[in-house]
């Protein structure tokens, strides 16, 4: 049986290695070689499929791997992208791995390209940080156009399928147990930035004297941040969804994006204007209150409603299309007033249930509609984010120091946070829910970044964190999850 797994593990990976030859690199090199017209029969979304299966694929292998490890599948996902990514990128010279680790980089090219009308080696060599004339020749050769395209697509896929992942996880849970450890979720996600903004604020001062309070302040506000995606496909994958502990890190998280959003607030105002913006933090909380407020009031009774009036037309299709449509917009609406998309579609997971579509002639429950819709895009968003991940990073001792003594700072302070859980729940299970930084640490970073406070050193070592915190706790989560439960069933 140990033979067939292995064999199956070599072929699936044998094809992906085709599908990434065939439509990645391929393509690009028959487009610079033989000019547009070599290229001008073919639809541009053909290659999109191809892309599609060859992530598809990753993540099976990657979820195969773990399996065999007894490793949560995300971890396999994860780690499936960092090294494909990290292989094609470092020892092929591929142009698409170079569009993919760059992917954040290549947006703000093409932002600041639509915005001035400048050339994209022009924007490259005026921003800060060392991006490289790798880059230049990669948005600028011929191939550029379809691999900026595929990057989007990849973008675009990665996106939805995060939204999807905490809609669906919003809709297994009960909006009464939500409300229920709501004080407890908000004085773990306080604890949860407060403390990691002081590790990472006294941290940074006495190992980095030589910058300036704002780059001390950025990075304590690096560190506040919490990627909840990692945490709840965890959860997720080991049926545990309905547990204490995962309903308060979901709600803490839902707080944490909000206080979040105040500390970048506060630390883009005094780095960029040398003082706290107040106007800006009150508007971000009296939007947040009132976005989530409104959502949980109105939306299950005018969800009723819409329900009884569209059961006819829309037929069984209802249960998939009203639930999606409504994640979609509550997702949009959370981006428009500052929070992140999946604040918005795990609300709108949260305000649906069951017990709304009694009367529809279908039978079957709307999980069975939506869940195989995310099972084929939540996966992209992980092997995205381990794509993202360069491990040259790791290559640079002073740079892996300054990553090491932040991760100390970044999981200690999340760690504090799950003593204030109170009873009922297990304290180490919410504090290593709540370590991940994954893409929202990436953010925060960016945004630094492109203000010129982090240099490329300290921009690494944050990479370096949000790396590992993201690595670790897949693992570090399934086992707090088995020794809160033994230690129970001992009690028991």
């Amino acid at each position: 049986m140990k033979n067939m797994k292995t064999k199956s593990i070599l072929l699936i990976t044998a094809c992906a290695a085709a599908f990434w030859w065939l439509g990645g690199d391929a393509r690009a090199a028959a487009a610079q070689n033989q000019g547009e017209a070599a290229v001008a029969h073919v639809d541009l979304f053909a290659p999109i499929l191809l892309e599609l299966a060859f992530i598809v694929i990753l993540a099976v292998i990657g979820r195969m791997v773990a399996i065999r490890f007894k490793q949560p599948p995300v971890l396999g996902e994860l780690i499936a992208g960092v090294v494909v990514s990290n292989i094609g990128y470092h020892l092929f010279d591929s142009k698409f791995f170079s569009l993919v680790m760059h992917l954040t980089d290549v947006q703000r090219v093409f932002e600041k390209v639509w915005a001035t009308g400048k050339s994209a080696r022009e924007v490259i060599q005026s921003m800060p940080g060392d991006i490289g004339e790798r880059m230049v020749g990669m948005l600028t050769s011929g191939g550029a156009a379809e691999l900026i395209i595929l990057g989007i697509a990849l973008w675009i896929f990665s996106n939805l399928g995060v939204i999807l992942l905490l809609f669906i996880v919003g809709y297994e849970m009960r909006i009464g147990d939500f409300i229920k450890v709501g004080p407890r979720a908000t004085l773990v996600a306080f604890v949860g930035v407060v403390t990691p903004f002081v590790l990472g604020f006294a941290g940074s001062a006495l190992l980095l004297p030589q910058y300036t309070h704002a780059v001390h302040i950025f990075m304590g506000g690096i560190l506040c941040a919490t990627s909840v995606g990692i945490t709840a496909r965890v959860f997720k994958d080991l049926d545990r969804l309905s547990t204490p502990e995962a309903t308060m890190i979901l709600g803490a998280a839902v707080i944490d994006d909000v206080l979040g959003l105040i500390v970048l607030a506060v630390v883009g105002g005094i780095a960029q204007a040398g003082h706290i913006e107040f106007f800006e933090i009150g508007k971000i909380t009296l939007y947040s209150i009132l976005f989530l407020g409104l959502a949980m009031l109105i939306g299950e009774k005018w969800l009723g409603w819409a329900i009884k009036h569209l059961n006819r037309l829309a037929g069984r299709d209802l249960k998939l299309l009203l639930p999606l449509s409504l994640a979609f917009v509550l997702a949009w609406t959370a981006n428009l007033i500052g929070l992140a998309p999946i604040v918005g579609a795990f609300t709108a997971g949260l305000i649906i249930s069951e017990d709304l579509f009694q009367r529809h002639p279908e039978k079957r429950a709307a999980i069975d509609w939506l869940a195989p819709v995310e099972a084929i895009f939540a996966p992209i968003f992980f092997v995205l984010m381990g794509m993202q991940v360069d491990l040259a990073a790791f290559g640079q001792p002073a740079v892996v120091g300054l990553g090491l003594a932040f991760i100390v700072a970044a999981v200690a302070g999340k760690l504090v946070c799950g003593v204030v859980g109170g009873p009922g729940v297990d304290p180490m299970t919410i504090g290593i829910g709540m370590i991940p930084r994954g893409e929202v640490g990436l953010i925060f970073a960016s945004i630094g970044k492109s203000m010129g406070v982090l240099s490329a050193e300290v921009f690494s070592a944050v990479v370096i964190v949000v790396v590992v915190s993201t690595l670790i706790t897949p693992v570090g989560l399934k086992w707090a999850i088995a020794r809160a439960e033994k230690k129970t069933g001992l009690m028991q």
